[in-house]
Protein backbone atom coordinates (compact mmCIF):
# COMPACT_ATOMS: atom_id res chain seq x y z
CA UNK A 1 0.00 0.00 0.00
CA UNK A 2 2.64 2.69 0.82
CA UNK A 3 4.65 1.57 -2.71
CA UNK A 4 1.50 2.38 -4.33
CA UNK A 5 1.43 5.83 -2.23
CA UNK A 6 4.48 6.80 -3.55
CA UNK A 7 3.77 5.89 -7.39
CA UNK A 8 0.68 7.65 -6.99
CA UNK A 9 2.80 10.97 -5.74
CA UNK A 10 5.36 10.42 -8.67
CA UNK A 11 2.64 9.97 -11.25
CA UNK A 12 0.29 12.95 -10.26
CA UNK A 13 3.62 15.04 -9.64
CA UNK A 14 4.52 13.98 -13.67
CA UNK A 15 1.03 14.75 -14.53
CA UNK A 16 0.85 18.40 -13.11
CA UNK A 17 4.79 19.21 -14.69
CA UNK A 18 3.07 17.93 -17.67
CA UNK A 19 -0.18 20.37 -17.45
CA UNK A 20 2.56 23.06 -16.32
CA UNK A 21 4.71 23.29 -19.15
CA UNK A 22 1.10 22.76 -21.81
CA UNK A 23 -0.33 25.82 -19.77
CA UNK A 24 2.79 27.84 -20.53
CA UNK A 25 3.24 27.03 -24.48
CA UNK A 26 -0.25 27.46 -24.98
CA UNK A 27 -0.47 30.74 -23.53
CA UNK A 28 3.24 32.03 -24.13
CA UNK A 29 4.41 30.22 -27.85
CA UNK A 30 1.34 28.89 -29.68
CA UNK A 31 0.24 31.24 -32.38
CA UNK A 32 -3.07 29.60 -32.23
CA UNK A 33 -5.97 29.67 -30.06
CA UNK A 34 -6.11 26.82 -27.88
CA UNK A 35 -8.29 26.09 -24.74
CA UNK A 36 -6.09 26.10 -21.39
CA UNK A 37 -7.45 25.25 -17.93
CA UNK A 38 -4.82 27.87 -16.20
CA UNK A 39 -5.61 30.39 -18.69
CA UNK A 40 -9.18 30.35 -18.58
CA UNK A 41 -9.46 29.91 -14.88
CA UNK A 42 -7.40 32.84 -13.71
CA UNK A 43 -9.67 34.93 -16.25
CA UNK A 44 -12.66 34.18 -14.75
CA UNK A 45 -11.92 34.27 -11.87
CA UNK A 46 -10.14 37.91 -12.22
CA UNK A 47 -13.20 39.19 -13.99
CA UNK A 48 -15.92 37.61 -11.19
CA UNK A 49 -13.52 38.88 -8.16
CA UNK A 50 -13.21 42.70 -9.79
CA UNK A 51 -16.79 42.72 -11.29
CA UNK A 52 -18.61 41.74 -8.04
CA UNK A 53 -16.96 45.11 -6.59
CA UNK A 54 -18.88 46.83 -9.94
CA UNK A 55 -22.30 48.40 -8.69
CA UNK A 56 -25.07 48.81 -11.58
CA UNK A 57 -25.39 52.51 -10.66
CA UNK A 58 -21.87 53.68 -11.43
CA UNK A 59 -20.93 55.24 -14.19
CA UNK A 60 -19.24 54.31 -16.97
CA UNK A 61 -15.82 55.59 -15.93
CA UNK A 62 -16.21 54.32 -12.82
CA UNK A 63 -17.00 51.24 -14.51
CA UNK A 64 -13.65 51.71 -16.36
CA UNK A 65 -11.83 52.74 -13.72
CA UNK A 66 -12.49 49.46 -11.67
CA UNK A 67 -11.87 46.95 -14.37
CA UNK A 68 -8.44 48.12 -15.30
CA UNK A 69 -7.80 46.03 -12.37
CA UNK A 70 -8.77 42.82 -13.61
CA UNK A 71 -5.66 42.22 -15.98
CA UNK A 72 -2.94 42.74 -13.02
CA UNK A 73 -5.49 40.51 -11.16
CA UNK A 74 -5.54 37.84 -13.88
CA UNK A 75 -1.37 37.93 -14.49
CA UNK A 76 -1.26 37.38 -10.75
CA UNK A 77 -3.51 34.72 -10.63
CA UNK A 78 -2.16 33.00 -13.45
CA UNK A 79 1.67 33.04 -12.08
CA UNK A 80 0.17 32.01 -8.48
CA UNK A 81 -0.98 28.89 -10.04
CA UNK A 82 2.21 27.90 -12.31
CA UNK A 83 3.75 28.42 -9.07
CA UNK A 84 1.89 26.51 -6.99
CA UNK A 85 1.63 23.34 -10.18
CA UNK A 86 5.26 23.33 -9.86
CA UNK A 87 5.68 23.13 -6.26
CA UNK A 88 2.83 20.58 -5.60
CA UNK A 89 4.38 18.52 -8.67
CA UNK A 90 8.05 18.35 -7.76
CA UNK A 91 6.60 17.72 -3.84
CA UNK A 92 4.98 14.54 -5.45
CA UNK A 93 8.25 13.27 -7.03
CA UNK A 94 10.75 13.86 -4.37
CA UNK A 95 8.71 12.45 -1.58
CA UNK A 96 7.38 9.37 -3.93
CA UNK A 97 11.29 8.70 -5.15
CA UNK A 98 11.91 9.28 -1.14
CA UNK A 99 14.27 11.80 -1.69
CA UNK A 100 12.56 13.75 0.85
CA UNK A 101 10.97 11.10 3.20
CA UNK A 102 8.76 13.58 4.87
CA UNK A 103 6.25 14.82 3.08
CA UNK A 104 6.06 18.65 4.49
CA UNK A 105 9.91 18.67 4.15
CA UNK A 106 9.54 17.61 0.71
CA UNK A 107 7.20 20.54 0.19
CA UNK A 108 9.81 23.22 1.91
CA UNK A 109 12.76 21.51 -0.36
CA UNK A 110 10.30 22.27 -3.64
CA UNK A 111 9.32 26.08 -2.58
CA UNK A 112 13.07 26.29 -2.09
CA UNK A 113 14.66 25.26 -5.27
CA UNK A 114 11.51 26.45 -7.55
CA UNK A 115 11.89 30.59 -5.56
CA UNK A 116 15.55 29.99 -6.03
CA UNK A 117 16.44 30.24 -2.30
CA UNK A 118 18.19 27.26 -1.74
CA UNK A 119 17.46 27.05 1.61
CA UNK A 120 16.94 23.61 1.32
CA UNK A 121 18.40 21.07 -1.04
CA UNK A 122 17.92 17.61 -1.04
CA UNK A 123 21.17 15.60 0.01
CA UNK A 124 21.03 12.91 -3.06
CA UNK A 125 22.14 13.52 -6.60
CA UNK A 126 19.49 13.11 -8.30
CA UNK A 127 18.04 15.45 -5.82
CA UNK A 128 20.73 18.08 -6.60
CA UNK A 129 19.60 17.91 -9.91
CA UNK A 130 16.00 18.19 -9.88
CA UNK A 131 16.57 21.72 -7.92
CA UNK A 132 18.51 23.02 -10.61
CA UNK A 133 15.53 21.80 -12.87
CA UNK A 134 13.49 23.36 -11.07
CA UNK A 135 14.81 26.16 -9.98
CA UNK A 136 15.43 27.39 -13.94
CA UNK A 137 11.12 26.91 -14.11
CA UNK A 138 11.39 28.85 -11.64
CA UNK A 139 13.03 31.77 -13.13
CA UNK A 140 11.58 31.03 -16.58
CA UNK A 141 8.09 31.69 -14.89
CA UNK A 142 8.96 35.29 -13.27
CA UNK A 143 10.76 36.00 -16.78
CA UNK A 144 7.31 35.13 -18.37
CA UNK A 145 5.77 37.51 -15.61
CA UNK A 146 8.39 40.74 -17.32
CA UNK A 147 7.94 39.53 -20.97
CA UNK A 148 3.53 38.99 -20.39
CA UNK A 149 3.08 42.59 -19.60
CA UNK A 150 4.99 44.74 -21.88
CA UNK A 151 3.28 42.56 -24.53
CA UNK A 152 -0.44 43.03 -23.47
CA UNK A 153 0.64 46.93 -22.91
CA UNK A 154 1.44 47.17 -26.54
CA UNK A 155 -1.62 45.26 -27.76
CA UNK A 156 -3.85 47.54 -25.85
CA UNK A 157 -1.88 50.84 -26.73
CA UNK A 158 -2.41 49.83 -30.26
CA UNK A 159 -6.53 48.93 -30.12
CA UNK A 160 -6.47 52.57 -28.88
CA UNK A 161 -4.51 55.06 -30.88
CA UNK A 162 -7.78 54.00 -33.37
CA UNK A 163 -10.05 54.80 -30.65
CA UNK A 164 -8.72 57.71 -29.46
CA UNK A 165 -8.68 58.98 -33.80
CA UNK A 166 -12.59 57.71 -34.20
CA UNK A 167 -13.18 59.99 -31.12
CA UNK A 168 -11.74 63.42 -32.18
CA UNK A 169 -13.33 62.96 -35.27
CA UNK A 170 -17.26 62.43 -33.91
CA UNK A 171 -16.95 64.41 -31.25
CA UNK A 172 -16.12 62.55 -28.35
CA UNK A 173 -19.13 59.87 -28.83
CA UNK A 174 -19.15 57.00 -30.64
CA UNK A 175 -21.53 57.91 -33.80
CA UNK A 176 -22.07 55.91 -36.98
CA UNK A 177 -23.68 58.86 -38.03
CA UNK A 178 -21.12 61.71 -36.72
CA UNK A 179 -18.54 59.36 -38.13
CA UNK A 180 -19.90 59.17 -41.60
CA UNK A 181 -20.58 63.03 -41.54
CA UNK A 182 -17.06 63.44 -41.16
CA UNK A 183 -16.57 60.98 -44.05
CA UNK A 184 -18.78 63.08 -46.18
CA UNK A 185 -17.26 66.26 -45.62
CA UNK A 186 -14.73 65.21 -47.02
CA UNK A 187 -16.09 63.46 -50.01
CA UNK A 188 -14.33 65.54 -52.68
CA UNK A 189 -11.23 64.54 -51.47
CA UNK A 190 -12.18 61.14 -51.43
CA UNK A 191 -12.90 60.77 -48.10
CA UNK A 192 -15.97 58.32 -48.41
CA UNK A 193 -12.82 56.11 -49.69
CA UNK A 194 -10.93 56.85 -46.67
CA UNK A 195 -9.59 54.82 -43.67
CA UNK A 196 -11.52 51.97 -44.70
CA UNK A 197 -8.05 49.55 -44.86
CA UNK A 198 -6.85 51.03 -41.63
CA UNK A 199 -10.08 49.80 -40.23
CA UNK A 200 -9.58 46.53 -41.63
CA UNK A 201 -6.37 46.15 -40.30
CA UNK A 202 -7.25 47.22 -37.08
CA UNK A 203 -9.96 44.94 -36.68
CA UNK A 204 -7.53 42.01 -38.01
CA UNK A 205 -5.40 43.06 -35.20
CA UNK A 206 -7.60 42.82 -32.54
CA UNK A 207 -8.53 39.74 -33.84
CA UNK A 208 -4.41 38.88 -33.80
CA UNK A 209 -4.77 39.99 -30.10
CA UNK A 210 -7.97 39.46 -28.33
CA UNK A 211 -8.63 36.08 -29.60
CA UNK A 212 -5.43 34.67 -28.54
CA UNK A 213 -5.83 36.84 -25.13
CA UNK A 214 -9.32 37.14 -24.30
CA UNK A 215 -8.33 38.69 -20.84
CA UNK A 216 -7.40 41.89 -23.29
CA UNK A 217 -11.29 42.23 -24.10
CA UNK A 218 -11.92 43.50 -20.46
CA UNK A 219 -9.43 45.87 -20.49
CA UNK A 220 -11.22 49.50 -20.81
CA UNK A 221 -10.04 52.13 -23.19
CA UNK A 222 -7.18 54.51 -22.65
CA UNK A 223 -9.05 57.58 -22.84
CA UNK A 224 -12.03 57.70 -19.79
CA UNK A 225 -15.50 57.45 -21.61
CA UNK A 226 -14.40 56.15 -24.49
CA UNK A 227 -15.04 52.28 -25.80
CA UNK A 228 -13.24 50.22 -28.50
CA UNK A 229 -16.21 48.22 -28.37
CA UNK A 230 -18.28 51.01 -29.37
CA UNK A 231 -15.70 51.76 -31.73
CA UNK A 232 -16.59 48.57 -33.57
CA UNK A 233 -20.23 49.06 -33.64
CA UNK A 234 -20.18 52.58 -34.97
CA UNK A 235 -17.96 51.97 -37.85
CA UNK A 236 -19.18 49.19 -38.74
CA UNK A 237 -22.36 50.60 -38.83
CA UNK A 238 -21.36 53.40 -41.46
CA UNK A 239 -19.83 50.34 -43.35
CA UNK A 240 -22.88 48.50 -43.32
CA UNK A 241 -25.08 51.52 -44.73
CA UNK A 242 -22.82 52.14 -47.33
CA UNK A 243 -22.82 48.88 -48.54
CA UNK A 244 -26.76 48.58 -48.54
CA UNK A 245 -27.04 51.81 -50.22
CA UNK A 246 -24.59 52.07 -52.78
CA UNK A 247 -24.91 48.49 -53.94
CA UNK A 248 -22.12 47.48 -56.09
CA UNK A 249 -20.91 51.49 -55.95
CA UNK A 250 -19.98 51.04 -52.71
CA UNK A 251 -16.20 51.54 -51.72
CA UNK A 252 -14.85 47.87 -52.10
CA UNK A 253 -12.38 48.96 -48.92
CA UNK A 254 -15.83 49.45 -47.15
CA UNK A 255 -17.06 46.32 -48.07
CA UNK A 256 -13.86 44.17 -46.69
CA UNK A 257 -13.76 46.03 -43.64
CA UNK A 258 -17.48 45.28 -42.78
CA UNK A 259 -16.51 41.46 -43.35
CA UNK A 260 -13.66 41.36 -41.31
CA UNK A 261 -14.85 43.37 -38.31
CA UNK A 262 -18.16 41.08 -38.32
CA UNK A 263 -15.76 37.92 -38.15
CA UNK A 264 -13.58 39.75 -35.91
CA UNK A 265 -16.42 40.01 -33.25
CA UNK A 266 -17.59 36.80 -33.36
CA UNK A 267 -14.08 35.31 -32.68
CA UNK A 268 -14.13 37.60 -29.85
CA UNK A 269 -17.48 36.55 -28.43
CA UNK A 270 -16.41 33.09 -28.85
CA UNK A 271 -12.81 33.32 -27.13
CA UNK A 272 -14.98 34.89 -24.10
CA UNK A 273 -17.49 31.91 -23.83
CA UNK A 274 -20.12 33.86 -23.30
CA UNK A 275 -22.57 31.51 -24.57
CA UNK A 276 -24.79 31.65 -28.02
CA UNK A 277 -25.64 35.24 -28.85
CA UNK A 278 -29.51 36.91 -28.47
CA UNK A 279 -31.86 36.26 -31.26
CA UNK A 280 -31.61 39.16 -33.64
CA UNK A 281 -35.13 40.98 -33.94
CA UNK A 282 -35.22 44.36 -35.22
CA UNK A 283 -35.70 47.86 -33.07
CA UNK A 284 -37.14 51.54 -33.78
CA UNK A 285 -33.47 52.34 -32.86
CA UNK A 286 -31.60 50.66 -35.69
CA UNK A 287 -34.17 51.70 -38.25
CA UNK A 288 -34.43 55.22 -37.54
CA UNK A 289 -30.38 54.88 -37.55
CA UNK A 290 -30.65 53.94 -41.40
CA UNK A 291 -33.17 56.04 -42.07
CA UNK A 292 -30.86 59.24 -41.07
CA UNK A 293 -27.52 57.41 -42.59
CA UNK A 294 -29.84 56.83 -46.06
CA UNK A 295 -30.89 60.93 -45.92
CA UNK A 296 -27.05 61.85 -45.53
CA UNK A 297 -26.16 60.02 -48.16
CA UNK A 298 -28.64 61.11 -50.38
CA UNK A 299 -28.03 64.72 -49.24
CA UNK A 300 -24.75 64.10 -50.29
CA UNK A 301 -25.00 63.15 -53.49
CA UNK A 302 -23.67 59.79 -53.58
CA UNK A 303 -25.27 57.20 -55.97
CA UNK A 304 -27.91 55.86 -53.60
CA UNK A 305 -30.17 52.90 -54.63
CA UNK A 306 -33.38 54.59 -54.69
CA UNK A 307 -35.42 51.69 -52.94
CA UNK A 308 -35.12 52.82 -49.42
CA UNK A 309 -36.97 49.78 -48.08
CA UNK A 310 -34.86 47.13 -50.04
CA UNK A 311 -31.75 48.89 -48.55
CA UNK A 312 -32.78 49.23 -45.02
CA UNK A 313 -33.64 45.25 -45.35
CA UNK A 314 -30.12 44.88 -46.54
CA UNK A 315 -28.34 47.06 -43.74
CA UNK A 316 -30.64 45.38 -40.79
CA UNK A 317 -30.12 41.80 -42.24
CA UNK A 318 -26.24 42.39 -42.89
CA UNK A 319 -26.06 43.92 -39.04
CA UNK A 320 -26.74 40.43 -37.94
CA UNK A 321 -23.61 39.37 -38.56
CA UNK A 322 -21.86 40.96 -36.20
CA UNK A 323 -24.61 43.33 -33.59
CA UNK A 324 -25.00 40.42 -31.52
CA UNK A 325 -21.81 39.32 -31.07
CA UNK A 326 -20.91 43.13 -30.08
CA UNK A 327 -23.73 42.84 -27.76
CA UNK A 328 -22.82 39.69 -25.93
CA UNK A 329 -18.75 41.40 -25.93
CA UNK A 330 -20.96 44.45 -23.93
CA UNK A 331 -22.47 42.54 -21.64
CA UNK A 332 -19.23 40.53 -20.63
CA UNK A 333 -17.44 43.87 -20.20
CA UNK A 334 -20.05 45.65 -18.44
CA UNK A 335 -19.89 48.29 -21.75
CA UNK A 336 -23.32 50.32 -20.97
CA UNK A 337 -25.58 50.02 -24.22
CA UNK A 338 -26.05 53.87 -23.85
CA UNK A 339 -22.16 54.68 -24.94
CA UNK A 340 -22.35 52.05 -28.07
CA UNK A 341 -24.07 54.26 -30.37
CA UNK A 342 -25.10 58.07 -29.83
CA UNK A 343 -27.17 59.56 -32.35
CA UNK A 344 -26.47 62.96 -33.07
CA UNK A 345 -26.58 66.04 -35.60
CA UNK A 346 -23.93 65.07 -38.70
CA UNK A 347 -21.70 68.15 -38.79
CA UNK A 348 -21.93 71.16 -39.80
CA UNK A 349 -26.31 70.19 -39.51
CA UNK A 350 -28.23 72.84 -38.21
CA UNK A 351 -30.05 70.91 -35.51
CA UNK A 352 -28.11 71.03 -32.53
CA UNK A 353 -30.03 68.65 -30.19
CA UNK A 354 -28.05 65.20 -28.85
CA UNK A 355 -29.63 62.74 -27.76
CA UNK A 356 -28.54 58.89 -26.54
CA UNK A 357 -29.46 55.98 -27.45
CA UNK A 358 -30.71 53.90 -24.52
CA UNK A 359 -30.82 50.42 -26.85
CA UNK A 360 -28.06 50.61 -29.39
CA UNK A 361 -28.16 47.13 -30.35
Amino acid sequence: MTIALYVLACLVGAILLALYFRSIVVVALLNSKSNDFVERNARRSAVAIIQRFIGRSIGYTEIQRRQAWIMPLFVLIAVVTWFLLVQIAFTGILWGLRIEPDFWRALSASGSALSTLGYLTPSTLVGEYLAVFQAAIGLAVVMLLFTFVPGYQAAIQTRERRVGWFYARTEDEASSERYLGWLLEKKDDGGITEGWEDWENWFRGIRETHTLSPILSYVPSIYPGTSWIATSLSVLDTANALTACLGRQAPAEARLCRREGATTMRLIAGALGVGAPPRPHGRSADTNRFDRLYDALVAAGLPVIHDRAECRRSYLAMRVEYAPFIQQVAVATLTPTSVLDVTGPFPGAASASNEAISSAI
